[in-house]
């Protein structure tokens, strides 16, 4: 079974009764889950056909702490214990720093895993919702249909994210779908559609069919479960046996989802995947507005993306397509040509300021050069597509969680923002002050000088409290702050 929005390594501590949250934790944690196993089991099926997030356990993880888990049937998986005054909660201690909201497995279940970051009802809830949708996606997986296959997220690393006709397109295609849901009548949203999927289309004609297709796989994959979010979002707001506050917070979610799409290609902090958070959704909702809920059925019968369902539900033909395309040509090009381009060129300095500072940072810098290796580079044993950023063609930034790897020669995780070139086959990070690193070689603890290096030690190992490197033989090198571990074949 495949979960598909990111990657998860939990490291097991040791457990202890004083790591567990305080008891308004647990009843805020708990009266969440109720309400979700509520709305759950009332609402499931409306949100999509046979859809049923009641029946999906879910783990809230607090990831310097541990694991709360509700709505588990039987016995708990292995480390949990029963939460004392929580109607079916239980408890693991755990530091899970690279721990994401995903859809994952816990004692051979599929489980709603959603990191806690704050305890926002409406956050907590609705994720919860669409991490069940992942879960539910996945169940429904086959090898010829879309619905539920996913994306493949290695294209985040390649996607031409600096190309600046790519990105005024882009652009104009989150202004129409924005437009077509604050349009007050049918006719009109039918119109804003229509031009969307002209735009779309395009736009895919001239990018590279692998990308077009992660367009539309992620619009199905993450865009969907974002859809069954927003939807959760909506009927908290109209729940009347919800706190007044819960129902405010899921209001001024709705509101910032909708405000997303004005602005979509502006978001530079984070990966560029989170416009198809906005995209599906937007367009699944136009959807219900103009299909009504019978869509959902015909598109996965029909096999169709979520554009390809767009047009067909407003009648769209080719003729019509082309008109508005040449329209949208002519408009749009002179008025957002440059200013994309400027965009792009903005960008591109912005993300090579933030590499020289998270580098800048004090601390040791370790460096891991691929440069004895046969393939000069590092592959990736696992990383948070929702966090990686292009610097250019060759670098990319890590800004969370990474786990590059080459076979025994190395074996490495990053839970601090770390570079990764492939042109030059290094890997840099700044992973901590000086007293929190320890570096050990065959299982001796090392001090190396400034200057010092020590070629072909046998089993490296590297420790911080947010990193850590494995080399079965390696060569190191200490230059100033800078710790350079050049693994060897």
């Amino acid at each position: 079974m495949r979960f598909l929005t990111t990657l998860v390594v939990l490291a097991l501590a040791g457990r202890t009764a004083e790591a567990q949250p305080g008891a308004d934790t647990w009843a805020k944690l708990d009266t969440i889950a109720f309400h979700l196993a509520r709305i759950a089991r009332a609402h499931g099926e409306t949100i999509w056909p046979g859809f049923r997030p009641d029946t999906v356990p879910v783990a809230f993880v607090m990831p310097a702490r541990g694991t709360a888990l509700f709505n588990w049937r039987g016995g708990l998986p292995e480390g949990f214990v029963p939460i004392e005054g929580a109607r079916d909660g239980a408890w693991r201690e755990e530091r899970a720093l690279g721990a994401a909201s995903t859809g994952t497995i816990l004692g051979g279940r599929p489980v709603a895993q959603v990191v806690v970051g704050s305890l926002d009802p409406a956050a907590l809830l609705s994720t919860a919702i669409h991490e069940a949708f992942h879960v539910f996606e996945s169940a429904a997986a086959r090898p010829t249909r879309r619905f539920g296959r996913g994306e493949n997220s290695f294209y985040v690393a390649s996607y031409p994210v600096f190309d600046a006709d790519n990105e005024w397109m882009f652009a104009r295609e989150g202004e129409l779908l924005g437009q077509a849901l604050l349009a007050s009548g049918l006719e009109r949203k039918r119109d804003f559609a229509r031009q969307f999927v002209a735009v779309r289309r395009a736009r895919h004609q001239r990018l590279d069919d692998t990308f077009a297709q992660f367009d539309e796989a992620s619009e199905m994959n993450e865009g969907l479960a974002q859809y069954a979010q927003v939807r959760t979002l909506d009927l908290m707001v109209k729940d009347a046996m919800l706190p007044a506050e819960w129902r405010q917070l899921a209001r001024k979610r709705l509101v910032e989802e909708d405000k997303s799409l004005t602005n979509l290609t502006g978001n530079v902090k984070q990966s560029f995947r989170l416009r198809f958070y906005s995209t599906g959704p937007a367009q699944a909702r136009l959807l219900d507005a103009i299909a009504g809920p019978a869509w959902k059925l015909a598109m996965m019968e029909r096999n169709e993306t979520l554009q390809d369902a767009l047009a067909r539900a407003t009648g769209m033909d080719v003729m019509e397509e082309r008109a508005l395309l040449r329209a949208t040509r002519a408009a749009d090009r002179a008025r957002a040509g440059g200013a994309a381009r400027a965009a792009v060129a903005r960008l591109r300095a912005l993300r090579a300021a933030q590499v020289d500072s998270l580098l800048s940072r004090p601390g040791i810098l370790l460096e891991l050069s691929a440069a004895e290796l046969p393939a000069k580079t590092f592959g990736s044993c696992g990383f948070d597509p929702q966090n990686l950023l292009q610097v250019s063609a060759t670098m990319q930034l890590h800004t969370r969680w990474w786990r590059p790897c080459a076979g025994k020669s190395l074996v490495s995780e990053f839970n601090v923002p770390s570079v990764n070139d492939a042109k030059e086959g290094m890997i840099r990070a700044v992973i901590g002050p000086e007293s929190e690193v320890r570096v050990t070689v065959a299982g001796q603890s090392l001090l190396l000088a400034d200057g010092q290096r020590l070629n072909a030690a046998t089993d490296v190992r590297v420790e911080a409290p947010r990193a850590s490197v494995q080399s079965a033989r390696a060569n190191l090198w200490m230059s100033g702050r800078t710790l350079r571990i050049t693994p060897l074949p």
